[in-house]
């Protein structure tokens, strides 16, 4: 089978929050490196990296460097390593992982969590390939940016489209959580996330989709890599966004995010949102709408099959990616 032909991305690195202190005796000079995860192993290394910062705060250092990736093909990953360098060498911060389908064909703009630092984000732009068909005025509809000391979601308002009885679906990437609270002493702590459409017919029936509980690892600051398709959604109806903890009896509530449509259509959302009741909890996630729901004789329970399947094997190489992240920092 043909591979699908090589083509150029370009990556806005903008800054960092939140990296830690590294090179006491030179002082930290952070940079960046995007290196595009090729689906060959056997192919050459595409990366690019920033200039180190070396003046004014490196601990939330602003770098404002456009790269440009000459070989990138739909499908492959982009990972960022945050550095400092030192005297004889460089020291890893952490890293972030972008997978293919945030970026692809719309492309991105929002914060990232680094792996590895518990409230370090990155903030990234990836503009359209050359061959994405989607204008880059859409994507300026959404953005995630730091408000104050705080991430909160940021987006500029759509107008308000004219309502219509026609059901849509949208894809619901739910990715990791930060600044959880223990609340199973003795179980331990197993988050899960449930997405519910917030319909405008309090008669019709429920309409979400959940996570699967984080079992292993960092449970305060969990990483779920998920991604679902959720219908019926009507235009106008918000999504609500709740975090549980799984106990041998039941599950208690961590809190709660709403998020109103003009926030995610018609041009989609991605970003970090402030958790209810938890004053420093995040939730990361992406929302895409899809269109329409499928055509009579397509079943919802056929499609969601279909997207497990597809998302099951990177769901795995994210929750790899993550381990190998934590152990080299």
């Amino acid at each position: 089978m043909m591979m699908p032909p090589c083509q150029a991305l370009v990556v806005s690195v903008i800054q960092a929050e939140g990296l830690q202190h590294m090179n006491h005796f030179t002082g930290d000079h952070p940079y960046c490196v995007c290196e595009v995860k090729h689906a060959d192993p056997s192919a050459p290394t595409t990366k690019a990296e920033t200039k180190p910062v070396t003046e004014g705060d490196t601990i939330n250092p602003v770098w404002n460097e456009t790269l440009e990736l000459e070989a990138w093909q739909p499908g492959e990953a982009l990972e960022f390593t945050v550095y400092d360098k030192g005297l004889i060498g460089s020291k890893t911060e952490g890293k972030a992982m972008l997978p293919s389908e945030f970026f692809y064909p719309n492309g991105f703009r929002g914060m990232i969590s680094v792996i590895g630092l518990l409230d370090a984000r990155l903030r990234i732009e990836v503009l359209p390939p050359a061959g994405a068909t989607a204008p880059m005025s859409q994507l300026s509809n959404t953005c995630a940016a730091p408000a104050g000391s705080a991430y909160q979601s940021q987006a500029v308002t759509v107008p308000p489209t004219v309502q219509t009885a026609e059901p849509h679906q949208l894809a619901v990437s739910i990715l990791e959580a930060h600044g959880l609270h223990h609340m199973n002493h003795f179980t331990g702590d197993h988050p899960y996330v449930t997405c519910e459409v917030k319909h405008i017919d309090s008669s019709m029936a429920t309409t979400k989709v959940e996570t699967k509980p984080v079992t292993e690892g960092d449970s305060l600051n969990p990483f779920w890599g998920e991604t679902h398709r959720l219908g019926p959604w009507y235009q106008g109806e918000p999504l609500e966004f709740t975090v549980y903890d799984k106990g041998l009896i039941g599950s208690k509530t961590e809190g709660k995010v709403v998020l109103p449509p003009e926030l995610f259509y018609p041009h989609g959302f991605s970003g970090m949102l402030s958790i209810s009741s938890l004053p420093h909890a995040l939730l990361h996630v992406i929302i895409r709408p899809l269109g329409p729901m499928p055509v009579e004789g397509t079943t919802m329970e056929s499609v969601e099959s279909v997207v497990a399947d597809a998302t099951k094997l990177k769901k795995k190489k994210k929750l790899k990616v993550g381990k190998k992240s934590k152990s080299c920092c």
